[in-house]
């Protein structure tokens, strides 16, 4: 074909034997936008993609992911061509601790600190430990200069980076420092973290990037090489089943060894495929008219035609109709595979292993005998193909070979959040890397909602220097929290503690007039004092003016009013319904449930606080989470004037969207955490309550973080249809262990299991089980 002769002159170059290692890496030139001279006038780039849950998707799911992916494929452009490049590596343990780990500090929390470290160390060493990282590089010929590679790559990479975002990946482009920090990692594993480049330095001492990414020795023998201390060897597959699954790859990269797969992906044009397949399909009609004639001319009219003549009539014609018909693309392509080990015996066992899980999927996997440095430089991600063992495809074909697996969440200076219950690597997540760090933790009792929410707490405690309120609705935090430094606040009837309902700081509020958001809060106060009606309009007005004028009064000098300060205000109106409003308030200042009508008098100023609530009883308990909620609204302002992170988490959450004006006043107050820099975590076992109030779905859909744990049948259909979330995955919240359920992290929803060691004096703090702490 006219194209696959061009690719083959433009890829001919002069063998040169190499005399040193540097000469075995085929990068003539870089660019620090990541762009990499690898020819005449061949130009390569490197993007990496994000997975997405492809494995646990349903069928109609996965159906539709194939169908993006494979317009992802159909897009390539017929000038260049693509390498799509999975490396699975072991963690490296010594970055791992430098990233993770976390530092001793000699303060009391250090206990905590190490069993924290132990866990994150057991996790990252154990069972699996490996990572997948996936790649993109597109090769594009015939480029005069860089500015027009430049050119070409800025309008495929939108291209792709469009159809990856459909899919619910993303493209990130590499350049010259992370594209060379891949190279690296593979040419000399174990010294991950002693890779330092930069492009200045380098230029500025004259010395080439080769130096810093090429290992001590090559040895390149018939069926392997030796890389330094490592022995490898490069596979490809030779020949093909007629049907594959498309978990093959899937399988392959699960095997757990150091490798590189990579898949070589030559478009051809359209008009050039058909005529192409056209000059076949006449070249078999003929033979077919041919053998015939000859049948005939011997008298032989009733022979049947030859199966094999049959099958390529028919497997002809059906290309043909793939390509004009079926929106199907010609594709060349060619697999490989880089398998490094510490041993040749190592290698040769793991090859062996390799060749069965091909075996198994009916695909036969060969050595490259006598071509281990062509073979290498085919399956590293550096835009070049040195191995011409292609294959004709078709665009599904080539989709078989599905890069796609499940979604990973590991993000720099995140939090532990258990393992993901498919591929068994951590989940370490940064809330601050989300649109915004609102989360939900849902779950029946005794589903480890709670001991997820305190684990969390914990961790950033001994991790920050941020603040940490908590409204405890059952007295279940309050043990943690103290021992960790903070203070815990007792409110019940009867209680030394006060908090004053009526405390409004500087910078108070989601308006600019913060009396409208004191006045929604005092509302759903009213609210709670008589379920059985709504306040009138005339009412809403009283309490509105008389608020007004109690801060207008404290504004001027005046004492931090009270809710006493607001009965008497009420008393003193005019209106005969203010009245009958002060008279409402009667309970909440005179009476025996006047804890929130005195003065603040605890130090709600300590790093981490919680407000223990048990003993307010179910009267007093949704007034007294507003209330808390409001004092948190006041700390959150304060810290967000001196830059200060805050973390909210509130218990039992249902009980606020009652009503009307607490739901409307809450939701405010989730909008003022958000913009303020605060995290706020809403927990609550009664999820169906929670999905009856429109507000507080809005909420949920909105947030960023949900963790599910095991859910009741009921909500987990209204969770599924509110999150979006398949059946396959909402297998993980039903009958779940304890510990255990399903994440959505921004666009990521990952099954995970976080199972507590109970040996350890953290879990005796945090355990709420009869017999256990």
């Amino acid at each position: 074909m006219k194209t696959l002769k061009t690719l083959f002159k433009q890829d001919k170059e002069r063998f040169i034997v190499p005399k040193s290692v540097q000469d075995v890496i085929p990068i003539k030139t870089i660019w620090e936008d990541g762009i990499f001279l690898v020819g005449n006038m061949i130009y390569a780039k490197t993007y990496r993609f994000e997975d997405i849950n492809y494995s646990i998707a349903s069928k109609e799911d996965k159906e539709a992911m194939f169908l993006d992916y494979s317009e992802l494929l159909n897009s390539f452009d017929s000038g260049a061509t693509y390498k799509i490049s999975i490396i699975v590596k072991k963690l490296d343990k010594e970055e791992f601790k430098k990233d993770i780990m976390i530092p001793l500090k000699g303060d009391g929390l250090d206990i905590f600190r190490k069993e924290y470290n132990q866990l994150l160390l057991d996790e990252a060493t154990g069972a699996n430990g490996f990572v997948q990282v996936k790649y993109i590089t597109v090769t594009a010929y015939n480029k005069k200069d860089i500015e027009e590679a430049r050119s070409f790559f800025s309008r495929v990479g939108t291209d792709m980076s469009a159809h990856l975002n459909r899919l619910g990946s993303k493209a990130i482009v590499l350049d010259a420092e992370d594209k060379l920090r891949v190279l690296h990692d593979f040419m000399r594993p174990g010294e991950e973290s002693g890779y330092k480049w930069n492009i200045k330095d380098a230029a500025y001492k004259g010395h080439s990037f080769k130096d810093y990414i090429c290992p001590d020795t090559f040895e390149f023998h018939k069926d392997h090489f030796v890389m330094g201390e490592k022995y490898g060897r490069v596979l490809f597959l030779r020949d093909y089943a007629n049907f594959i699954k498309d978990n093959l790859v899937s399988k392959l990269c699960g095997f757990n060894r150091n490798m590189i797969l990579s898949i070589d992906i030559i478009p051809i044009p359209m008009d050039e495929a058909v005529r192409e397949v056209e000059k076949i399909v006449l070249g078999i009609e003929t033979n077919v008219a041919n053998w015939q004639r000859k049948q005939n001319s011997n008298n032989n009219f009733s022979a049947v035609i030859p199966y094999g003549m049959e099958l390529q009539r028919k497997e002809g014609k059906e290309f043909l109709d793939d390509l004009t018909t079926r929106d199907q693309r010609m594709m060349f392509s060619v697999l490989t595979i880089v398998l490094t080990a510490d041993t040749k015996k190592q290698l040769n066992s793991d090859t062996e292993a390799l060749f069965a899980i091909g075996r198994q999927n009916l695909c036969q996997f060969a050595t490259l005998m006598h071509q281990q440095m062509d073979g290498l430089n085919t399956a590293l991600p550096y835009g070049v193909r040195k191995i011409d063992a292609l294959r004709t495809l078709t665009t599904e074909s080539v989709a078989v070979f599905m890069p796609f697996r499940v979604q990973e969440v590991s993000d720099r200076g995140g939090i532990y959040y258990g393992i993901n219950a498919i591929s068994r690597n951590m989940i370490i997540c940064n809330k601050s890397n989300l649109q915004n760090p609102n989360a939900f933790r849902l779950g029946v009792p005794g589903s480890g909602k709670s001991m997820g929410a305190k684990a969390e707490i914990e961790y950033i405690a001994i991790t920050t220097n941020d603040d940490i309120l908590v409204c405890d609705p059952e007295g279940e935090y309050g043990t943690l929290v103290e021992s960790l430094g903070g203070q815990r606040v007792i409110v019940a009837a009867g209680s030394p503690h006060h908090i004053n309902a009526m405390d409004m700081v500087e910078g108070y509020g989601d308006n600019k007039d913060p009396i409208i958001d004191k006045s929604e809060f005092v509302l759903s106060l009213f609210e709670q004092l008589d379920r059985n009606r709504s306040l009138s309009v005339i009412e809403k007005g009283i309490v509105d003016h008389c608020l007004r004028s109690i801060y207008e009064n404290y504004k001027n000098g005046g004492p931090l009013p009270t809710l006493s300060v607001l009965q008497d205000r009420l008393h003193n109106h005019k209106d005969k319904e203010a009245e009958g409003l002060a008279k409402s308030l009667e309970l909440f200042t005179k009476g025996s449930l006047n804890v929130f009508a005195h003065p603040t008098n605890v130090d709600t100023q300590n790093r981490m606080v919680v407000y223990d609530i048990l003993n307010l009883g179910s009267q007093l308990k949704t007034m007294g989470l507003l209330v808390i909620t409001d004092a948190m609204i006041n700390r959150v302002s304060m810290n967000w004037k001196m830059g200060k992170r805050t973390h909210i988490y509130i218990d039992e959450l249902h009980v606020v969207f009652s009503n009307e004006y607490s739901s409307n006043f809450f939701s405010s107050a989730w909008r003022q955490f958000r913009k303020r820099n605060a995290y706020p975590t809403g927990i609550t076992q009664n999820v169906e309550y929670l999905l009856d109030s429109i507000t507080a779905r809005t909420m949920l859909s909105n947030s960023e973080f949900i963790v599910m744990n095991n859910q009741a049948a009921s909500d987990r259909i209204e969770l599924a249809k509110l999150l979006k979330i398949s059946e396959e995955q909402l297998s993980y919240v039903d009958n779940a262990d304890a510990g255990c359920g399903l994440m959505r992290i921004g666009n990521a929803i990952v099954p995970f299991e976080n199972r507590l060691n109970q040996n350890t004096a953290s879990y005796r703090l945090m355990t709420t089980k009869p017999g256990e702490g």
